[in-house]
């Protein structure tokens, strides 16, 4: 009997002790670790070591998380349902774009700039707004 409480005791002590840390640190290289025991760390970065709180299902919060995400993923996954091919389905091949063909009017004379041609467009639909409205013109 007296065994049995022993053991008892012990087990006891054992899940008291494991409590849920988190250690953190980060290499040379810059690379980010994680793990739950101190001695997985290396002895060169020991010092570079943060404690956390425990990141493991463990934690409450972190299975309630854990949950909803699996949730959120089924209803993901029944709201868009796979596709299902018929037996007298054929692929057909991948149409290959080709650009169109470029016209001699997209294509801008020696010395001038996008930016000059966009003036001009501006400079000649104002002549014309202005032409539109001299008196004794007709309206279009």
């Amino acid at each position: 009997m007296k065994i049995s409480i022993m053991m008892v005791c012990v087990i006891l002590s054992a899940a008291v002790t494991a409590s849920g840390q988190t250690y953190r640190w980060t290499d040379d290289q810059g690379v980010m670790h994680f793990t739950d025991s101190l001695e997985l760390v290396p002895a060169k970065d020991r010092h570079k070591v943060m404690v956390e709180g425990d990141i493991t299902i463990r934690d409450p919060k972190i299975r309630e998380e854990l949950r909803q995400q699996e949730e959120r993923a089924r209803q993901e996954e029944a709201a868009h349902p796979p596709i299902t091919l018929t037996p007298d389905y054929v692929p057909q091949p991948a149409a290959v774009e080709t650009k169109p063909a470029r016209s001699d009017s997209d294509e801008l004379p020696p010395g001038r700039t996008k930016s000059q041609r966009i003036k001009d467009n501006i400079e000649r639909r104002k002549a014309e707004e202005e032409k539109a409205q001299q008196p004794g013109q007709p309206q279009k």
